[in-house]
């Protein structure tokens, strides 16, 4: 499945920077996620179009399964835009389509919409977060399992906690290889 959001760089300013000094995240120069209070969706209303292309299920609406609709859905411009390959709960590691690039694995919480792992305020007995990525997500699917089920048993009745469970995330890299600036 795809989604797309709004870069969130250094370019957002006082923004970024409130939100590295909270995160504690020095080494990210991107924050890649589906969470839409960090990286709001680019789709803030759906047409009838996007009935036929998007998920129709558990908060998933401005999810879509095709990324070519997406990407000419949005007017992509990869400099303000990521069209993210999403996959859920992976049992492997994720080997991305072609023109995507693997980011890393997010934990996201059972209503597809807050990253636990990047905006649930910080978990120190459970992880740093300089084991994070340049995009502050986790590098291996291994490690990103652990710390889910860590989160899990540590905040049973914490709603976005009690569910969460692990994303890999790979964003499209146009044919130019060019992202936009960070």
């Amino acid at each position: 499945m795809y989604s797309a959001h709004h870069r969130f760089t250094a370019a957002n300013g006082e923004a970024w920077q409130a939100y590295i000094q909270w995160s504690g995240r020095t080494q990210a120069r991107e924050i890649i996620t589906v969470d839409g209070l960090l990286c709001a969706p680019v789709i803030d209303a759906l047409t009838t179009a996007d009935w036929d292309h998007n998920i129709h299920a558990d908060n998933r609406v401005y999810f879509f399964t095709d990324y070519a609709y997406l990407r000419d859905r949005i007017q992509f411009d990869p400099a303000k835009h990521n069209i993210l390959e999403l996959t859920q709960e992976p049992e492997q590691h994720v080997s991305p389509t072609q023109q995507f690039d693997f980011c890393g694995y997010d934990i996201v919480d059972a209503d597809n919409s807050i990253s636990v792992l990047l905006n649930c305020g910080s978990f120190p007995d459970i992880f740093a977060p300089t084991e994070t990525n340049q995009f502050g997500l986790l590098d291996t699917l291994d490690r990103a399992q652990a710390i889910a089920a860590q989160i899990r048993r540590a905040n049973p009745g914490e709603p976005h906690c009690q569910n969460c469970r692990v994303w890999g995330i790979s964003r499209y890299v146009p044919v130019d290889g060019c992202v936009g600036p960070p």
